[in-house]
């Protein structure tokens, strides 16, 4: 690196700032079919003249990161030096200009030493000329709505390329080299396909509440470089699950041609497996896969290959109103949703009810806030619980809350007689509950004993919302709506249980109770 110089007693020019170079990747989980996921390190290598962005790609070799001339800023803070040969302290701030189009580039602007003795540089990329607050803590973010151009052109990723520099300390007139370190992770999807359709979309979901995937906030530019494969620390002031990398032109597949969506994301470790969702055309397909052992690293990039035509696709469809993906299936004739409906316009604690007005709970959560009440484990988990007025309109379009009879045909397509589906209370003799209960006791309480999910609905036990003004059983059951009013007050629903193999028939108040929903297709 170069050294930072006084040009005629006074006016700093920086020098070759460099990325910093990556750790060793983990290594790529096994078994998954036609998906892998692999990292790679950054290569040094000299790139220049690339118009337009920062960071680029490589072939398999990687990112590249390097500057763009006249066009790379950075903000630089420095408590002891001056605005002007004489003027005042600190500098806030300050813009600094790439001039070289390479991996190391002088950058030129406008900053005075201070008095005798030593002074602290804190940098960061790409400078937010707007930011006025607290010194060295900075507006950070990673937006969930990506955009890419085409397939294969990772131009957009350089704005998303948030990267600090490692505090510096240096004596007055010394050499000021500034090393970056990348705070985001990039992944790379390789997809490849014989659908009709175009590729229109990518999108990442993860599940943990306290690892997201995008999010906004503050980064405070003097703390420590983190140690390698470590996230720096982030003050958050909201967050997302998922990421959506849209494409401006859609991208025919082709089975030789993989086309290439670039995404950047958070570090972490999700809690279970990530949903990765494909749109071609007008539909969605979604898969669970594994996420790289150890989680997502800072600052590597990672390899993510996709065929369509894999058999561990699942259909799925995207709700207009708030983004949200939801898998479904054909359990006998019907279509069914096998997530609980999480569409949350607004939210109450369980202390309020109405026999007229819509009410909408997380379990768990007492406040008002709908984002903080998303960003909660149980929300990403098990969705909504909802009053009876409420459910009636929460599915999506194209979709409805099933009626009473339309859960006794799920039920009698998997064994239930006639007589048994008209009853009352726990009914069945086919281990109907078990063949629709998510298999498990990662979220059923032990023993969830016979219980096979062989239908996929993967019902959860998301408990409820009770007369009480608590929340009630989670773990314990699972309790849905239907839209079939029993009289007045009240209106039938179902529920499933971890010491219960059938499925439970009655009917609850229909506005003293929060219940989850499963949406059916018209």
């Amino acid at each position: 690196m170069r050294n930072l110089i006084k040009t005629l007693s006074v006016v700093l020019i920086i020098t070759a700032i460099n990325a910093c170079t990556l750790q060793e990747a983990p290594d790529p989980p096994t078994g998954g079919g036609a998906i892998t996921i692999t990292a790679q390190t950054v290569q040094e290598q000299d790139v220049t003249n690339v118009p337009g962005t920062k960071t680029t790609l490589s072939g398999d070799e990687g990112l590249e990161t390097h500057w763009v001339a006249g066009a790379d800023k950075i903000g630089i803070f420095s408590p002891q030096a001056r605005t002007t040969g004489g003027g005042e302290t600190p500098i806030k701030n300050a813009e600094f200009t790439a001039q070289t189009s390479a991996k190391s580039s002088n950058f030129t602007g406008t900053m005075f030493w201070g008095a005798d003795g030593n002074h602290d540089f804190y940098a960061y990329y790409p400078r937010n000329p707007e930011f006025t607050g607290e010194r060295t803590v900075v507006p950070v973010s990673l937006a969930s709505a990506q955009s890419q151009s085409e397939g294969g052109n990772s131009a957009h990723i350089g704005a998303l390329d948030y990267m600090v520099a490692t505090p510096l300390t240096v004596a007055r007139g010394g050499a000021v080299n500034l090393t970056f370190n990348h705070v985001f992770v990039m992944i790379e999807f390789q997809i490849t396909g014989s659908d009709s359709g175009s590729l229109s979309a990518v999108r990442l979901s993860g599940d943990d509440s306290d690892n997201p995937l995008a999010y906004a906030g503050t980064i405070d530019l003097t703390q420590s470089a983190p140690a390698p494969g470590s996230p720096y620390s982030i003050t958050r002031t909201s967050t997302s699950k998922y990421v959506t990398v849209t494409l401006g032109t859609a991208a025919p597949l082709s089975l030789e041609t993989a086309t290439s969506v670039y995404m950047m994301i958070l570090p972490g470790a999700q809690s279970e497996n990530l949903q990765i969702a494909l749109k071609i055309g007008d539909t969605w397909k979604e898969m669970s896969k594994t996420q790289p052992e150890g989680g997502f690293v800072r600052g590597k990039k990672y390899l993510v290959t996709l065929n369509t035509a894999y058999a561990g696709w699942n259909a799925a469809i995207q709700d207009s109103r708030d983004s949200q993906i939801y898998q479904y299936k054909t359990i006998g004739t019907q279509v069914w949703m096998t997530e609980n409906l999480a569409y949350l316009p607004s939210v109450v604690g369980p202390g309020t009810g109405s026999n007229s007005t819509a009410y909408y709970y997380v379990y768990g959560y007492n406040g008002t806030d709908v984002a903080t009440a998303k960003a909660t484990d149980n929300y990403s988990t098990y969705g909504v619980l909802y009053n009876w007025t409420a459910a009636q309109s929460a599915c999506p379009s194209g979709w409805h809350l099933p009626s009473d009879a339309e859960w006794k045909q799920l039920e009698k397509s998997l064994g239930m007689t006639d007589a048994q589906a008209n009853s009352i209370n726990f009914r069945g003799t086919h281990n109907e509950g078990n063949k629709l209960k998510e298999a498990g006791t990662v979220h059923w309480n032990s023993p969830n004993t016979g219980a096979t999910n062989e239908t996929g609905f993967t019902a959860l036990p998301g408990g409820y919302r009770a007369e009480s003004n608590i929340f009630s059983i989670l773990g314990e059951t699972g309790n849905w709506w239907s839209s079939t009013f029993y009289n007045s007050d009240n209106a039938y629903y179902r529920s499933m249980s971890y010491v219960q193999s059938g499925v439970y028939r009655s009917d609850e108040g229909k506005n003293e109770y929060g219940l989850s929903v499963r949406c059916v297709r018209n």
